[in-house]
């Protein structure tokens, strides 16, 4: 893991020199008078993350922070048993001009390596790093296991929101004992708002009863790599039809070698009637067909997942 925390920007400092470095980087800055802080966000960088995905989360949270600034703490832990007993860090910090030029937003990474002789002294650590009074989101990145999370139980249990990535995590987290189930939040999930609000958008132009009459099957088919979104759209048509009274419907995933498709069908006793969505995610571009007993409705829709930014700040907000 020391090549995951050498491969994020930052400058090193002594472990207690963080607050008297971030003074240094500051001092300089046109922004020193206007750095208000909205949040805290803990990144924690499991055992299967790689330098490049590190690399790639830290990208996306600078890009969350310029609209919400935030202090962010990246957690990058060493699972080698033999490293010797060890905390480095390193701080970053960048401002960004906001909707006008009196509009400074800015964000301070604090960005932690440690080996597991000394985790049991990281909660200290962590505590002194975070902006007092701020609310608290913890975002654990590739995990191997879910219940080896319950070493961090502070930032488990302190957290507003706990997110992470059911398309980088085991399978374990979704029966992992989370102690405040109603704070965590899937990004996969997260991802496919843009789907969701636009296959809403054209079904709800039909009434309940004849979407849900004689419905036998729903089918979505997806690109082997959005198994997990795939598999987050089926559940939120599941809870949908079962709110709205459907019955005896079966549902049916499967993964297919395409570019960038997705795609839903409804399937009905009566032949007569369809629903069909078929979509390119590498295109940005969707169609759907319908007709449920009131005539036949073609329409073309945009299709896309939210950007990592965009879903980071849906998570942990809404």
């Amino acid at each position: 893991m020391p090549a995951v925390f050498d491969a994020l920007p930052g400058l090193e400092v002594p472990v207690g020199g963080i607050a008297a470095g971030f003074s240094k980087l500051w001092a300089a800055s046109p922004a020193k008078e206007s750095r208000a802080v909205q949040l805290n966000l803990v990144l924690h960088l499991g055992a299967n993350t790689t330098p490049a995905d590190a690399a790639e989360q830290f990208q996306a949270t600078l890009r969350f922070a310029q609209r919400y600034p935030a202090r962010v703490v990246v957690l990058c832990p060493d699972f080698d048993e033999k490293a010797a007993p060890e905390i480095r860090a390193k701080i970053y910090g960048e401002c960004f001009l906001g909707k006008s030029k009196n509009d400074t937003r800015c964000v301070e990474f604090v960005i932690l390596h440690y080996t597991m002789a000394v985790r049991s002294h990281l909660e200290n650590q962590v505590s002194v790093c975070l902006s007092t009074d701020m609310p608290l989101y913890y975002w654990g990145h590739r995990f191997s296991e879910a219940k080896k999370l319950a070493d961090y139980g502070y930032l488990l249990t302190r957290s507003k929101r706990i997110l992470f990535d059911s398309a980088v995590v085991p399978a374990d987290a979704f029966t992992y004992p989370w102690p405040n189930i109603a704070a965590v939040r899937d990004l996969a999930y997260t991802r496919t708002l843009p789907l969701r609000q636009n296959l809403g958008q054209f079904l709800s132009r039909y009434a309940p009863a004849l979407i849900n009459e004689g419905l036998k099957k729903v089918t979505i088919r997806h690109r082997r790599q959005f198994a997990a979104e795939a598999g987050c759209l089926l559940g939120w048509v599941k809870k949908g039809l079962a709110r709205s009274g459907a019955t005896g419907v079966t549902f049916e995933l499967g993964g297919v070698d395409c570019a960038g498709c997705f795609a839903m069908e409804f399937t009905y006793a009566d032949p007569g009637k369809i629903f069909k969505w078929e979509a390119d995610l590498g295109t940005d571009h969707a169609e759907f067909t319908g007709d449920l007993g009131t005539g036949r409705t073609a329409l073309v829709a945009g299709a896309h997942f939210l950007a990592p930014e965009m879903a980071l700040s849906e998570a942990m907000f809404f």
